[in-house]
């Protein structure tokens, strides 16, 4: 990864929350939240892509359970 001041950047995605652009010299990832930037090569942004959707489905899987959880207590 080079110096991200010598960076040409393209925005890969980009939302409300997050803005994701790639280095069109060096190829690293960079993910701005905000005020925090990160950097990452190729293959540590697909990891954390693995394990956001892991999270991301393990928090509506547990949203689920609550509900029905509460469901059942309204019933009985």
């Amino acid at each position: 990864m080079s110096n991200p001041k010598d960076c040409r950047h393209e925005t890969l995605a980009h939302n409300g929350v997050a803005h994701v652009q790639r280095c069109l010299d060096c190829g690293s990832i960079s993910i701005h939240l905000g005020p925090i930037s990160v950097r990452l090569d190729d293959s540590s942004l697909e990891a954390l892509w693995a394990v956001l959707g892991e999270a991301t489905a393990e928090l509506h899987a547990r949203k689920t359970t609550e509900v029905l959880n509460v469901m059942r207590r309204g019933v009985a």
